[in-house]
């Protein structure tokens, strides 16, 4: 066990930290579609209950007056017409999301060994230092490589891409800001350099389920 783990986080730490990066970029993206398709079944059986006691259009007409939740009222016009929502999971999104992943292994393994030795130590102004080159430095290039990388992959061309990043990449460094500078401060204060990658790949998991709505859900 000893030596297992002396190869994984010691001779093997760049292959360990990009392919766990990969596996909880997918685990995160995994989780975001099967709450979407949770929160489709849930509508799905509500509206057929409805849809055994009323008419279609006098139903949406009651979903629409209700509050004025439109949004519900066009998920249940959905759910009318076709009448049941096939559970399939894109694959294919999944295995880009792992693909992007494994591109931003290699950058967090260096950018981290860089910055504790730039930085050395865990008193409170070194730590504040690090937390905020992190978040100048390796937040917005990170979610360069998130928005490019995932383009590239779904074959969009640049004035696509362009467009894309206009409109989501200042929103999502917004919640990047209040997500990642608390995590940081925990990561850079209490775990091991050689488990700090390990330890962002595993909130990663967590920030990938906002990304990955923001991505293809928003």
């Amino acid at each position: 066990m000893g030596i297992f783990r002396s190869l994984l986080f010691g001779k093997y730490l760049m292959i360990t930290n990009t392919v766990s990066c990969g596996m909880m970029m997918g685990f995160g993206d995994l989780i975001q579609q099967r709450g979407t398709q949770w929160k489709r079944d849930y509508f799905d059986k509500s509206s057929k209950n409805l849809i055994n006691d009323n008419s279609s259009s006098k139903l949406l007409q009651q979903c629409i007056n209700n509050n004025n939740d439109l949004q519900r009222g066009l998920i249940l016009a959905n759910t009318i017409e076709h009448h049941e929502i096939i559970d399939n999971h894109d694959f294919e999104r999944t295995k880009n999301m792992i693909t992007v992943g494994l591109l931003q292994g290699p950058f967090n393994h260096y950018f981290y060994i860089f910055l504790d030795r730039l930085l050395p130590g865990k008193n409170v102004k070194t730590v504040v230092k690090k937390t905020f080159i992190d978040q100048i430095i390796a937040s917005p290039l990170s979610l360069g490589i998130f928005f490019i990388g995932l383009g590239k992959l779904e074959n969009r061309n640049s004035h696509e891409l362009l467009c894309e990043i206009k409109e989501k990449f200042f929103d999502t460094y917004k919640i990047d800001c209040c997500f990642w500078p608390p995590s940081q401060l925990i990561n850079f204060l209490f775990v091991p350099m050689r488990y700090r990658v390990i330890y962002i790949n595993l909130m990663t998991m967590f920030y990938d389920i906002f990304l990955s709505h923001t991505k293809y859900v928003n």
